[in-house]
C-alpha cells in the first residue's frame, strides 16, 4: 500500500461519502443504485445533536447589541477603533453569559432515578446498549455534570420570532448536552423516474429524530424542566433588571403561570426545538463492539477497508458537554499522531 485516504468531511458528509463509495447499509446503498463493497449498517446512524430551544426577551433599549453595530456605521467605526487602539470595547467579547448545570439543580433525585430506570427497563435482558448505561449513570442526582447549557445572549436568535422595529431583544438558549435520542444521515434513493444513481450532488437526508426512540421521553422531560428554570433565571435580579418582558413564548394570561412556576412548556418545546449545529456520531468508533457497534476502530480505520480512516466529529460515539470546536481540533491532532505512528511501523 502506497498511501491511504483520510476522510474529514464532517458528521454530515463523511457518512455520505462512505455510502457513495459502497460502504454502509445494503438496503440504503442498493436503493441509491450504489454497488455494495462493505456492509456496515452503522454508517450514518447514531446521529446526536445538542437539541436547543430559544426563549426570547425584550430588553432595556439602552443596551448596545450586535444589531446596533450592524445598523450604525459610526458606532461600528468607534468599536473598531477601540479594538485596534486599546484592545477593548464590544469587538473583544461576545455579548453572552454561559453556565453548564446538572439536572439536579431543578429536577428532584427521585424523578431523575425514575427517568434512568425507565430507559433500562425498555431493553430486553442482555441487550442494553453501552451508551444507554453510560447516559443513565449520568442522570444520577450526585453527578456534577453540565447536562444543560444555559446561554443568555444579547440578540434574537430564534428562527420562529421576528424582531419588531425599535425593540431590542436577548435570547436565553437551553442546549441538552447528553441526548438519548439518535437520528441518522443517509444518501437519498435514486430518482425513480430516471433511475440515475445517487451522486454527491444529491443532498443527504438528515433525520434528527429529536425526542424519539427509547430515551426520547427522557430528553423531552428534561428539556421541559429546563425551560422553567431558564424562566426563573431571567426573572431573578440582577438579570431581570434589564428585561422588559418575555416575548417568546408569550407569557400566559395567568399571573402565577407568568412567573414560570406552574407554566407548561411542553407544547412549546415540542414545536420549537432546533439544532445547535453540533452534530456527532455518524461514523462512530465501535469500541469493544467493533463493527457491530461502529464504523471505525480505535485508530480511526474504517472496518473492513484497508487504507481508509475518518478523522472528524463523526467518529465520536457519544455527545460531549461542550461546544465541539476544541474537541474536533484534538481529534485532528490525535488522528495525525496515529497515522504517523502506523506509517513509522511500516518503515515509511
Amino acid at each position: 500500500m502506497e498511501g491511504e485516504i483520510v476522510l474529514c468531511a464532517g458528521t454530515v458528509q463523511s457518512p455520505q461519502l462512505l455510502e457513495l463509495s459502497g460502504i454502509g447499509n445494503p438496503k440504503i446503498l442498493m436503493a441509491a443504485g450504489i454497488e455494495v463493497k462493505v456492509e456496515n449498517n452503522n454508517v450514518g446512524e447514531n446521529l446526536q445533536e445538542h437539541m436547543m430551544t430559544a426563549m426570547v426577551f425584550e430588553i432595556d433599549p439602552s443596551i448596545v447589541t450586535p444589531e446596533d453595530l450592524r445598523a450604525d456605521p459610526v458606532l461600528a467605526a468607534a468599536a473598531d477603533k477601540a479594538y485596534i487602539d486599546f484592545h477593548n470595547g464590544p469587538r473583544t467579547a461576545i455579548p453572552s453569559s454561559i453556565a453548564y448545570l446538572p439536572f439536579s439543580h431543578y429536577i428532584s433525585p427521585n424523578e431523575l432515578s425514575t427517568l434512568g430506570a425507565s430507559i433500562l427497563s425498555k431493553s430486553p435482558t442482555g441487550s442494553t446498549r453501552i451508551r444507554d448505561v453510560i447516559l443513565t449513570n449520568r442522570l444520577s442526582s450526585n453527578t456534577n455534570l453540565g447536562q444543560i447549557e444555559f446561554n443568555f445572549d444579547v440578540s434574537n436568535y430564534s428562527p420562529y420570532f421576528r424582531s419588531l422595529p425599535g425593540k431590542k431583544y436577548a435570547t436565553m438558549l437551553q442546549m441538552l448536552q447528553y441526548p438519548f435520542s439518535t437520528g441518522s444521515i443517509h444518501i437519498p434513493p435514486m430518482k425513480s423516474e430516471d433511475k440515475v444513481r445517487t451522486t454527491s450532488a444529491d443532498n443527504p437526508i438528515i433525520d434528527p429524530q429529536y425526542y424519539n426512540g427509547p430515551g426520547g421521553a427522557i430528553d423531552f422531560q428534561t428539556m421541559v424542566a429546563s425551560q422553567k428554570f431558564a424562566h426563573k433565571i431571567c426573572s431573578t435580579k440582577p438579570l431581570s433588571d434589564i428585561i422588559v418582558s418575555r416575548v417568546f413564548p408569550p407569557l400566559p394570561p395567568s399571573s402565577s403561570a407568568g412567573k414560570g412556576e406552574d407554566e407548561d412548556f411542553a407544547d412549546w418545546v415540542r414545536d420549537s426545538t432546533i439544532t445547535d449545529w453540533h452534530p456527532v456520531g455518524t461514523c462512530a468508533m465501535g469500541g469493544t463492539e467493533a463493527e457491530k457497534g461502529g464504523v471505525v476502530d480505535a485508530r480511526l480505520r474504517v472496518y473492513g477497508v484497508r487504507g481508509l480512516r475518518v478523522v472528524d466529529a463523526s467518529i465520536m460515539p457519544l455527545q460531549i458537554s461542550a461546544h465541539l470546536q476544541a474537541t474536533v481540533y484534538a481529534i485532528g491532532e490525535k488522528g495525525a499522531e496515529l497515522i504517523a505512528e502506523d506509517w513509522k511501523e511500516t518503515g515509511w
